[in-house]
C-alpha cells in the first residue's frame, strides 16, 4: 500500500498545519494533551467517511483501516507507529476538517481540501482506459 502513513505522523502533521503545535509531536496514542487526544480518536471519523467512497470501498470493505508497523490488520489504534490504510494527505486534510468542525471553527476550505482530495483518487480508481489498438474490426 502505497502512500501511507503512521498514526503520530498524521496527527503531527495535521497539528502543525492548523497550527496548534509548532513541531512534531512526541505521542498520540495515550497523550495528555487533549486536542492530540481528540485528533486521535477523529481518526476514525474520517475513516468512516473515507471507507464509503472509491477506492477505498472496495479495497479496504472490511472495514480494517488500521495496520501495524508490519502490516497485519487491526480492529483500532492502539500504537504511534500503526499505520492508516489510506493516502497520508486524505488522513491529514480529513483530521485537520473534522477537528476544525469539532471545535466549532471555519472549516470550509479544510473541508473542500479533504473532498477534493478524496474525490480525485476515486476518480483515478474509477477511470476507464480505452485501448483503441485493441478493435479487431478497424481497418488499417
Amino acid at each position: 500500500m502505497a502512500g501511507l502513513i503512521s498514526v503520530i505522523d498524521c496527527i503531527s502533521q495535521a497539528s502543525m498545519e492548523i497550527g496548534i503545535s509548532q513541531r512534531p509531536i512526541s505521542t498520540a496514542v495515550g497523550s495528555s494533551d487533549q486536542d492530540i487526544s481528540q485528533m486521535q480518536a477523529l481518526l476514525s471519523t474520517v475513516a468512516d467517511e473515507v471507507l464509503l467512497e472509491q477506492p477505498y470501498r472496495v479495497t479496504l470493505g472490511d472495514g480494517i483501516w488500521v495496520f501495524s508497523s508490519d502490516m497485519e490488520p487491526k480492529e483500532k489504534i492502539t500504537s504511534d507507529s500503526d499505520l492508516i490504510g489510506f493516502d497520508a494527505r486524505l488522513a491529514i486534510d480529513g483530521l485537520k476538517y473534522r477537528f476544525l468542525k469539532a471545535k466549532g471553527l471555519e472549516f470550509g476550505e479544510e473541508m473542500r481540501d479533504f473532498l477534493t482530495r478524496l474525490n480525485k483518487l476515486g476518480a483515478r480508481a474509477n477511470a476507464v482506459v480505452l485501448d483503441l489498438d485493441a478493435d479487431e474490426g478497424r481497418v488499417q
